[in-house]
């Protein structure tokens, strides 16, 4: 029997990725997979026995690699704060980079593998565990103190995901800074919401 290749694995999965991205899971064939990856079917069978096999499969090395990437950016960054804005960069980045990877994550928890537990959860808290973490640091240097961190950390990670499917291209430059600053310390100013109570004074005066 022939080796199995870490390149032909790579070569397969990222034809999945392709079409998994693209249609529904239970309209893409194996076929499909075999000739967009350019192998022919018994070499495919040979490294994935069914469709719900490889599609973790490559959903687990996305995630592996989204994982990897937030590490090592986060490690060349210097304070709590940089080390937020390094993680969401590298989360964002990941993202616009692999299109096709939000639509593979959202249809593995819509429940689209049989039998097979969303490996996003892993990765989920795992991310959430590098967060808490910063928050840890950021409150230990004194330079910011989060009261609850796991919430805060979810609506960070809930926050990045709403900007990664909505959020207008291109990404402003400016775009972790103030997805962190915002995290940290409030969406409205005391100034601004100095002006929402008076408003709301002069509507019950009237």
């Amino acid at each position: 029997m022939r080796t199995k290749t870490p390149d032909q694995v790579d070569k397969i999965l990222d034809a999945g990725s392709r079409l998994f991205g693209a249609q529904r899971f239970h309209e893409v064939r194996m076929d499909d997979i075999a000739v967009e990856a350019g192998v022919g079917k018994g070499t495919l069978y040979r490294y994935f026995r069914d469709k719900e096999e490889l599609y973790v499969g490559l959903l687990g090395r996305a995630l592996r690699r989204l994982v990897g990437r937030v590490r090592a950016t986060m490690a060349e960054a210097a304070g709590p704060s940089a080390r937020l804005e390094a993680l969401a960069g590298a989360i964002v980045t990941h993202f616009d980079e692999h299109p096709h990877l939000m639509d593979l994550i959202q249809r593995a928890e819509l429940g689209h593998v049989a039998d097979t537990p969303f490996l996003g959860n892993e990765t989920r808290a795992e991310l959430l565990r590098l967060i808490v973490e910063v928050f840890e640091e950021g409150r230990e240097r004194g330079e910011f103190r989060v009261r609850d961190p796991e919430l805060t950390a979810m609506m960070l990670l809930g926050g990045l995901r709403a900007v990664i499917r909505a959020g207008r291209l291109p990404r402003p430059p400016d775009l972790c800074r103030r997805v962190v600053e915002g995290l940290l310390w409030g969406a409205a100013s005391s100034g601004s919401s100095e002006k929402a109570r008076e408003g709301l004074r002069s509507e019950g005066g009237n």
